[in-house]
């Protein structure tokens, strides 16, 4: 199995939001952080850390294990958006999922 669908979040030191990372995190539905410089010398192996895309456009890294609360969206709630909405999906799995959006 690939180590990113292993991984609960992709920090990189290099990229931006259409890198192939940035855009396999989305499809799979974890934070990345990408374009970090010096991310991965600042990180080892069993730090336990945080990462965060909550803030806005630019993720963050917490030292430690933050408590956090997640919800979920009934994606029936959603209203239709009045276009045709089209993805570039580079993972099989996720195609009929995101296949269920509603879209014209």
């Amino acid at each position: 199995e690939p180590i990113m669908k292993k991984a609960g979040a992709i920090v990189t030191n290099r990229g931006g939001r259409t890198c192939h990372a940035a855009i396999i995190a989305r499809e799979l539905g974890i934070p990345a952080i990408v374009g970090c410089g010096d991310a991965t010398d600042n990180l080892s192996v069993g730090k336990e850390v945080t990462v965060s895309c909550a803030e806005g456009d630019t993720g963050n890294i917490y030292e430690g294990l933050l408590k956090f609360e997640r919800t979920e969206q009934d994606l029936g709630e959603i209203p239709k958006v009045g276009m045709k909405i089209m993805m570039n999906v580079g993972n099989p799995e996720t195609a009929f999922t995101f296949g269920q959006l509603p879209n014209d």
